[in-house]
């Protein structure tokens, strides 16, 4: 579980406020509002990467800023927008840059650490891609990796910043009901950045508004009062 208290966002100023909000595992939340709002700042913060203003995130009734980079590394991983692939990487050893936070000094991946790999793999259906070089794939099939390097990882927690801004509609889809389905498998708690507003509605998704400088959660919105509120 993770929870927002009184938590303000920004760099010299504030841009996003989120007053006491509660994020359970097993669901995925889609962070949505206009551009420029302070989406990506926003998952910064939640990632450690960026210093809050005030408040407090706590996963578990443990504070995030209290953790070290380890513990931190061990609860949450991070899906930039796009990974556009390294020539001469291949896939398995992306994936295998999720187990950086369990092995030891020497990066030395033991058995158990390979069958993870290939467990995320089969997930995601891309066993096949796991020999091929990351820069000669797909875009579709570079998201699908950096979904599964965050699930290779094993953190309670995932955020991903837009992860379907460069995949069509159909690829969108899937990437979404993915999600979904990982989520309550795997008991994560997913939240997503996202300009797919129909459909994050139409599988119910709980959405996590930025708009007039706050972030508050809904579950029953319509398209145009979601769209009123950006306004």
């Amino acid at each position: 579980m993770i929870q927002l208290k009184e938590l303000s966002i920004g760099y010299q100023r504030e841009i996003l406020h989120a007053e006491n909000m509660i994020l359970e595992v097993g669901n995925v939340y889609a962070l949505v509002g206009r551009n420029g709002i302070g989406k990506s700042t926003f998952i910064q913060t939640m990632a450690g990467l960026q210093k809050k203003l005030a408040g407090e995130i706590t996963f578990n009734g443990q504070s995030i800023s209290g953790m070290n980079t380890k513990e931190i590394a061990e609860t949450i991983s991070l899906v930039d927008t796009r990974f556009e692939g390294v020539e001469y990487l291949k896939v398995k050893d992306y994936l295998a840059l999720g187990r950086a936070p369990y092995t030891d000094l020497f990066g030395r991946l033991d058995p158990a650490d390979w069958q993870i790999i290939q467990d995320v793999a089969c997930d995601l259906s891309i066993e096949h891609l796991l020999e091929k070089f990351s820069n000669e794939i797909s875009d579709g099939e570079r998201q699908l990796c950096a979904v599964g390097r965050a699930f290779v990882q094993e953190t309670p927690v995932i955020l991903l910043d837009e992860p379907t801004a460069f995949l069509d509609y159909i690829n969108r889809k899937k990437l979404l009901e993915l999600l979904l389905r990982l989520a309550r498998e795997k008991s994560k708690c997913i939240v997503l950045s996202s300009h797919d507003l129909e459909l994050c509605l139409d599988q119910s998704i709980p959405l996590l508004l930025a708009a007039q400088g706050k972030i508050s959660l809904h579950v029953s919105l319509s398209k145009e009062e979601i769209i009123q509120a950006m306004s």
